[in-house]
């Protein structure tokens, strides 16, 4: 499918809260993948990061997806 730039739009939407939480999530998983790999703390603080760097990943993709459906409707 090729892209188009039409079908962005779904995605770019600064009016709703929806997108800046995304924009929040996706930022703190990398800050927190970036810390990680720079700092490289104790085991068990290194996991909980990571865990907490991949339930933002996941729910910043959840966002991301549900925009898109809700995009064309709005």
């Amino acid at each position: 499918m090729p892209f188009q730039p039409s079908s962005l739009k779904r995605l770019w939407q600064p009016h709703r809260g929806l997108f800046w939480l995304m924009l929040a999530f996706n930022l703190l998983s990398s800050a927190l993948v970036w810390y990680v790999h720079l700092v490289q703390p104790a085991e068990g603080l290194r996991l909980g990061l990571s865990l907490l760097a991949l339930c933002n990943a996941g729910l910043g993709w959840w966002i991301a997806v549900r925009l898109w459906r809700e995009g064309g409707t709005r």
